[in-house]
């Protein structure tokens, strides 16, 4: 979601809008019970204070989660026009994606400011047709909707692809936050089938709630294989990328995932969890595997065959065709149809 934001507030500022950026909070804070406190009272008092203005013809609303914003500005004075995003209906699910008490009260609370950009929003923007289908089916929409396919950071589209060095082992990367919902488990596995080959290394970049867990399963299984990296920085990622030889994204459910196609657009074969909820359009080149042991062996077939030339530099192309400027084209003309009206 801060990627969208980032990327949608820069293409727009490049095509000569006037642009306000009202964030929630400056620095990321964990999804608990202060955030819904600090989102409710200080955030709250942030919108009102904007509002009062009536200065704004469109109000977008990038984050679901902090939906309640489409109240707040709907009834104030100016009434601009209000489009939410939805990246995900997460926080609806029963099925145990988000644990522990706490955030379930959270995603509870999360829920009903979701109800309220739906009530108060006069268009909705999906960043995945799966979520698209899947609001069609457990939300009553009563105004118009769209979607709009998300992209690969622009460097990534852009920027040659440098050569692989020479080296001993084949690498396998991932990034992502370490969580249940994505699945990261499922790489320690594939790892543990391949533990006895030195050729092989498995590259773990993020943080999260389960890294700890998924830390002390590589150490009582002596996967020496496996590196966890920590977070990955901005300004290093595309690097990290490309010293990928391959991407593994396992993730169990998911909007758009740009991860994806950041990894195709730098040219890599991407290997999924058959059974994800990723849309067709972002998996329609990726190596799908319905297990460990079936991964395994298509890590071994990367390794030893090879990534065919002719479908790399057609996977490439396609994951490159999608684009933020795109994606900001699409927005503004929502935009303006809604202000003409």
């Amino acid at each position: 979601m801060t990627e969208y934001t980032y990327q949608l507030y820069s293409n727009l500022l490049k095509m000569g809008h006037s642009v306000d950026l009202v964030y929630s909070m400056e620095r990321s804070k964990r999804n608990d019970l202060f955030g819904v406190a600090y989102m409710n009272i200080f955030f709250k008092n942030k919108l009102k204070k904007a509002a009062s203005t009536g200065s704004y013809d469109i109000v977008h609303i990038t984050n679901q989660e902090a939906g309640f914003a489409a109240k707040v500005f709907k009834q104030s004075k100016g009434k601009p026009k209000v489009v939410t995003t939805i990246h995900d209906l997460m926080r609806l699910e029963k099925t145990g994606f988000n644990k522990g008490i706490l955030q379930k009260m959270y995603d509870k609370r999360v829920a009903s400011y979701m109800d309220e950009a739906i009530n108060y929003s006069d268009f909705i923007i999906f960043s995945a047709s799966t979520v698209q289908k899947d609001a069609l089916q457990r939300l009553r929409l009563k105004q118009e909707f769209a979607t709009t396919r998300l992209g690969p950071k622009e460097p990534f589209r852009t920027l040659p692809i440098p050569d692989k060095p020479k080296r001993d082992f084949f690498n396998v990367g991932y990034v992502g936050a370490i969580s249940y919902r994505k699945n990261v488990i499922f790489i320690l596995k594939t790892a543990l089938l391949l533990k006895d080959r030195n050729d092989y290394k498995f590259m773990i970049y993020g943080s999260g709630p389960d890294k700890q867990s998924l830390i002390e399963f590589k150490e009582q299984n002596g996967l020496d294989n496996t590196n966890f990296m920590g977070f990955a920085p901005e300004d290093k990622l595309m690097e990290i990328y490309d010293s990928f030889d391959l991407f593994f994204y396992p993730t169990l459910e998911e909007g758009s995932s740009l991860p994806i196609l950041d990894a195709q657009a730098r040219g890599l074969p991407v290997i999924i969890y058959e059974n994800t909820t990723l849309d067709d359009e972002v998996t329609k080149y990726c190596f799908k595997v319905k297990d460990e042991k079936e991964a395994a062996q298509q890590v071994i077939n990367l390794k030893e065959n090879g990534y065919e030339k002719s479908l790399k530099d057609e996977v490439t192309a396609y994951a490159r065709s999608f684009s933020w400027g795109r994606v900001a084209n699409e927005t503004y003309e929502i935009y303006k149809k809604l202000v003409d009206r």
